[in-house]
């Protein structure tokens, strides 16, 4: 298997996390197994990884009943080909993935060829915040808003204090941040951390717990600075692997350059 799982148990129920390699940004999907189906949250970057998650779920024996996608970044979202079960998101991320999913498969189906779709599968299904009941097992889903994107979905496992994070969380593992939403991504910590949630899934890295929290405020603070003080990607690049030297996925440096210094991406592509 290329990537990696952990596992994270509360009395009957588990939840396993599938890490993907560096190639595949880190990114993780959640398989949460009910007793009789599996929730998946998250589709994986590339069809490689994703297919791998699939036959990880088969091997537990029951079927995948739902894909949930968080948001419409590519790392997130253009696996879910490889899923034949119905996909649900908020209707805002739905919403942003008909407009943009498209394009998005496109750059990067430029980039990698066919382990990435040329197009982003759309849900079928819009998803509401609050509390649903799947399989006896109560899920709590939350709009995440102005955090690395403007709209996410958080999922929450209400009853045994599991918060499905993704991207408001990376764990040992480099940050996006294309969209410099520094201050309402410090503000959303701050009101996921006063939620009734004790063990945090992360979007990226392995799972853990509220320290988390401290961890990722200290690296938006860093990057923030770092990159006031940067006037290149490739020197923001270089200052925040020499700031988190044992921190992965340094391909998400790579992929902000094109949001944050778009004039010498756009040279760079020229040439």
């Amino acid at each position: 298997m290329l990537g990696e799982i952990a596992f994270t148990r509360s009395g009957e129920l588990c939840v396993h996390t599938y890490i993907a390699p560096d190639d595949g940004w880190c990114v993780n999907s959640h398989i949460v197994e009910t007793a009789n189906g599996l929730i998946v949250v998250d589709a994986q970057y590339t069809l490689t990884h994703a297919r791998e998650v699939v036959a990880y779920a088969a091997g537990l024996g029951k079927p995948i009943a739902r894909l949930y996608i968080t948001h419409f970044h590519p790392d997130h979202l253009l696996g879910a080909p490889a899923f034949s079960c119905p996909i649900y998101a908020l209707a805002s991320v739905a919403a942003k993935i008909d407009t943009v999913g498209d394009r998005v498969a496109v750059e990067e189906h430029e980039k990698h060829g066919d382990v990435i779709p040329l197009r982003a599968e759309r849900p079928g299904q819009i998803v509401a915040p609050g509390i649903d009941t799947i399989d006896r097992v109560r899920f709590e889903f939350l709009h995440l808003q102005h955090a690395e994107t403007q709209d996410a979905l958080m999922v929450g496992l209400p009853d045994h204090g599991i918060l499905i994070t993704q991207d408001l969380i990376y764990n040992g593992v480099h940050v996006f941040v294309g969209e410099r939403a520094f201050d309402g991504w410090a503000t959303a910590l701050q009101r996921a951390q006063a939620l009734n949630y004790d063990t945090l899934l992360p979007g990226h890295g392995s799972p853990g717990g509220p320290e988390l929290y401290g961890a990722m405020a200290q690296y938006l603070e860093a990057a923030r600075d770092t990159l006031s003080r940067s006037s290149s990607g490739v020197e923001l690049k270089s200052r925040l692997i020499a700031a988190f030297p044992n921190y992965r996925g340094q391909v998400l440096l790579d992929h902000q350059m094109r949001f944050l210094f778009p004039k010498q991406a756009g040279a760079a592509a020229a040439l």
